[in-house]
Parts: structure tokens; sequence; C-alpha cells
């Protein structure tokens, strides 16, 4: 009697359904009001979260001391909790974004434990993210899915300055498919980097563009799950009349 030999990607594949088919439930449910999204982080499939910003000369050193911080859900969850004490003091705009992960190889299951250990909280070092994020590309096919887009914002915000080419290309990738609602969160933040980074490559048209695409989305200033704070809208609004007296005259 011939035995079955089932593919070693397949618990992979089960996860990645499984979470796919939690987060669309979740995504229902947000859209008939009946569940706030707060209160589905414990059970979104993130399993660690961390703070991430571009490191340039515009950074701040209230962000530049947050980048690298990670949490476990629970302590995202309690709604109260701030990266560090004092508050970004960029004129632009605070930059910095919170991404979810599941982290299903093996350097982020460490900074998992770490968390762990460490009352769900600590700081991650630059080359500890450079790990984390290597670790991810050499990672066993399937393990990384569910985080891919998460994923590609790190990248993007680690290669702004040695290759913001390479940054855009991820910010529109993001732009491009980010239809679940775990991914919604990194929306706004590709909105605001990507007509950052282009105006200040001088491509002043592709970043109205890029500006106005954002207004066509969020222009109405609905309340919606991850939609821009008042800081951003105001944010992109001065973008907006800047690039508008540069590219329209």
């Amino acid at each position: 009697m011939s035995s079955i030999t089932l593919p070693d990607y397949l618990p992979y594949l089960l996860l990645i359904l499984g979470v796919l088919l939690v987060w669309e439930i979740y995504d229902i449910q947000v859209r008939k009001g009946r569940l706030q999204a707060i209160g589905f982080i414990n059970r979104s499939g993130f399993r660690f979260f961390l703070h991430t910003t571009p490191e340039d000369s515009a950074t701040c050193p209230t962000c530049r001391e947050a980048n690298g911080m990670a949490y476990l859900p629970s302590i995202v969850a309690a709604g109260k909790y701030r990266p560090v004490a004092k508050t970004c003091t960029n004129p632009a705009g605070c930059r910095c974004v919170m991404v979810g992960l599941y982290g299903a190889w093996p350097q982020a299951e460490r900074v998992r434990a770490g968390l762990k250990r460490n009352a769900g909280r600590g700081r991650l070092s630059t080359d500890q993210i450079d790990a984390l994020l290597e670790g991810a590309r050499a990672g066993r096919a399937g393990a990384t899915v569910i985080d891919r887009l998460s994923l590609c914002l790190m990248e993007a915000t680690r290669t702004e300055t040695s290759d913001p080419q390479s940054a855009m290309e991820r910010y529109r990738l993001l732009l491009d498919q980010a239809d679940d609602a775990r991914d919604q969160a990194l929306v706004v933040p590709s909105y605001l980097r990507l007509s950052e980074l282009l105006e200040r490559g001088g491509r002043k048209a592709d970043a109205l563009r890029v500006v106005e695409q954002f207004f066509k989305v969020y222009g109405d200033k609905q309340k919606r799950p991850h939609g821009p704070s008042e800081a951003q809208f105001e944010a992109m609004n001065l973008r907006r009349t800047r690039l508008q007296r540069v590219v329209v005259g």
C-alpha cells in the first residue's frame, strides 16, 4: 500500500488560510461597526509590533529613540502605552509607524521570546532589525507570506536614504496591494512617505499625483479604522498647496 506524502509547505499554507479567514471576518465586522480595531489586536494574528521610522537628517531625537521599540500585543492593546515619553519635534509631522508582525521565522521567534522575558517590551538595535529582515528574506517558503507587506514597509523605511528609488517602489507596492484589513495601517504612512520622497527628489508632478490620490481616498475626513490623523491630513494638505504652486502655477 503506497503512502501519501504531504508537501512540507502545507502547514504554512493552512496557517495563511486561517489567518486570512479571521481577518476577512474582522474586516466585515469593522465595516458594519460591530467591532473596534483596538479590541481585536490580541486576536489579529500579530504576535508583536515594531516601531519604525526613517533614519535621516529630518528624524528628531524623540523618534530616533523610539525606532526599534518592540511590543507584545497586550502592551499595544492597553491603549495607554507610548514608545517614548516625549513628543515628536519634527516640524513636518511625525513619520513613525507601528508595524505588526506574525513572525514565523527563527529571528522573529527570538524577538518575541525576548519580549516575553522583558515584560512585553524591548528595543532592537539597528543590527538586530537588519538581522530580522535578513532572516525573513532567507526564510522558508510560506514563513513570511503573512508579513509580506509589513516587511515591505520596514524595508522601505530602512532604504530611504541609501536607495530612495527602491524605497519608493516598495511604497507603491504597498499602495497597490494593501487590500486586507491587517495591512490597512500601512496605507497612510505609505502615502506620506512616497509623496515626501518624490517631492524631495524633484519629481513634483509625480508627488502631486500621489497627494491627490490620498485626498481621493481620505478627503471626506470620514472616520475609519487606520485613517489619517488630523496632523497627517494637515501635512498632506500643506504639501498639496506647496506642490500646486510649482506644478500648476
